[in-house]
């Protein structure tokens, strides 16, 4: 399974929130989005050939002006690459995506770890990848999020900023 990027919807929602990414998507301009349900109710995963990130501001500008015509997305999270679950994978894959990213060394960082269908707990991953970690923690307001979604036997991993995240909820809360 390959994706670069994961939306949230509410529980058996699925459906309605492919059409509305497909509309969202195809105002946006791609029009290669391929969207699939996943096991876990509420989660869909795709791929697109433009950026996640900008795909964000798009829609924060649409909440701007239209905001009545995103009513399913809850959630919609960049994914910058997909690894097999297994620890020693997700622990090889953020720490290559952290040295990519060149974070300058007085920047503040946050494990988050979103996982289910996995008996892999939240604390594994963090005990896995914090040793090796040089930058200060910041857990109630990080400069960057190191970001793992384990969804059953593939994990999405990012190394984000926190505005990198959109959120409808928070975005309606925070305009009105």
């Amino acid at each position: 399974m390959n994706f670069n990027f994961v939306a949230t919807t509410f529980r058996y929602r699925e459906e309605d929130l492919i059409n509305e990414l497909e509309d969202l998507f195809y105002e946006f301009g791609e029009t290669t989005v391929e969207v699939q349900e996943t096991n876990v109710s509420g989660l869909i995963v795709g791929q697109c050939s433009k950026d996640p990130c900008e795909f964000i501001k798009f829609l924060r500008t649409k909440l701007e002006t239209s905001m009545w015509e995103i009513r399913y997305l809850l959630r919609f999270i960049p994914i910058q690459t997909v690894v097999t679950t297994d620890i020693e994978n997700i622990k090889n894959a953020l720490l290559k995506l952290l040295d990519e990213s060149n974070i300058p060394h007085d920047q503040t960082i946050k494990i988050l770890v979103e996982k289910r269908h996995t008996p892999i707990k939240k604390m594994d991953v963090i005990d896995a990848v914090g040793p090796h970690l040089k930058l200060p923690v910041d857990l109630s307001d990080p400069q960057w999020i190191l970001l793992v979604e384990i969804i059953g036997k593939y994990s999405g991993i990012s190394v984000l900023s926190p505005n990198s995240m959109f959120s409808s909820m928070i975005e309606k809360r925070v305009s009105d």
